[in-house]
């Protein structure tokens, strides 16, 4: 048996379509036969939250030394595939597998964050928001994220990049699910929820040391992710909370920030990051999150001086000076390729943001990165 969890495949799991592969618990028990036909996708979500597996070692499945074959490997697909791991595994601590596959869903955020930044970040900002119930595991993916970029940044050793990104996969654990009801329906939480939020830095923590996590550090920035210099936040009122929970809780206020719930919309990029700039002047954390994001980060889409809309791809040489692809031209007809500009050039010069919802035109990833660009 060659088993990889069942969340890895999820996508490819059909309502009326057979299965191709067993599906096997944890210790390899078998559960459905290769062939049987999945009724519903409700019954591939309750696989998923078992925290199932499948047995690769099958026809169809490719050579184990040769990776599966089951997926496109481009970053979009391989982050959305990773996702989907990473809800079935936050939903199951109980496992006993969870730590190793947790370790293993760490190391592909890390070394994607490494790799290909520029990229990590526009598909954060460019994520689609419309499934508001996976809120809380797009929002822990998206904080993991930007917390490998930024430990890349400031320099912290490998060791120390995990646990904190570890730390952010796993802060809201308790309440995940809660999360995504809240995001989606758009109501205040009742007081039993709001008791359960407040607490939740403790519960997640006690989770984790329940699931055998040992690492001090990356215990310690789960429960004070939530607390301020000062003993202004919750839930314990710390005084001098550590420095790695202050560095995850400013990429959870930003993250939260430019994420929309239903009945509110989200704040654009840029400007989420300059109010928390605006709020965390004394914080060192936030001055490299701008200097590492840009004033218009990748993703952000933008007026050009020449009267072309484009999109950012890559942090340029300074702050205001981004790379970018038009994919409106001054004349306001969409492009079917995109033009690559340097808007450290004055004839590219960034005029300003545009909103979302004025650009009508859909921006494929894998054409904005799929080869190295000449910037004009």
């Amino acid at each position: 048996m060659q088993l990889i969890p069942f969340d890895e495949v999820r996508l490819q799991v059909v309502a009326g379509a057979a299965l191709p592969w067993d599906v096997r618990t944890a210790s390899g028990e078998l559960l459905l036969a290769r062939g049987q036909v999945v009724r519903d996708i409700g019954m591939a979500d309750a696989l998923q939250a078992r925290g199932a597996f499948v047995d690769i070692a099958v026809p169809g499945m490719g050579d184990a030394e040769d990776g599966p074959d089951y997926q496109d490997d481009t970053l979009p697909n391989r982050w959305l595939t990773l996702e989907a791991r990473i809800g079935g595994l936050l939903r199951a601590p109980g496992d006993g597998l969870f730590l190793a596959r947790l370790r293993q869903a760490l190391a592909s955020v890390v070394s994607t964050a490494q790799e290909h930044s520029d990229e990590l970040v526009y598909l954060i900002l460019r994520h689609d928001h419309t499934r508001l119930n996976n809120y809380g595991v797009a929002h822990a993916l998206h904080c993991a994220a930007l917390c490998a970029v930024l430990a890349q940044r400031i320099g912290w050793s490998g060791t120390r990049c995990v646990s904190l990104v570890g730390a952010a996969l796993t802060m809201n654990m308790s309440i995940l699910d809660l999360q995504g009801r809240l995001a989606s329906e758009g109501v205040p939480p009742t007081e039993a929820e709001r008791e359960e939020i407040a607490q939740h830095p403790l519960a997640s923590a006690r989770m984790l040391r329940a699931a055998g996590l040992s690492d001090a550090e990356w215990l310690l920035a789960v429960e004070q992710h939530h607390e301020v210099h000062g003993g202004g936040g919750y839930p314990n009122r710390v005084e001098g909370p550590s420095e790695m929970s202050q560095l995850l809780r400013l990429v959870d206020i930003f993250t939260a920030k430019h994420s929309p719930r239903t009945g509110r919309g989200p704040l654009p990029a840029h400007q989420a990051a300059r109010e928390l700039f605006l709020q965390s002047r004394n914080d060192p954390f936030a001055s490299i999150l701008i200097k590492e994001l840009g004033i218009y980060p990748p993703g952000c889409f933008v007026l050009l001086a020449g009267g072309e809309t484009a999109v950012v791809t890559h942090v340029g040489e300074s702050a205001r000076t981004p790379k970018v692809a038009v994919i409106i031209n001054r004349h306001g007809e969409a492009l079917m390729q995109p033009l690559r500009r340097d808007t450290a050039l004055p004839q590219f010069a960034i005029q300003k943001t545009v909103p979302d919802r004025l650009v009508r035109v859909a921006v494929s990833a894998d054409v904005l990165y799929g080869r190295r660009p000449t910037y004009l």
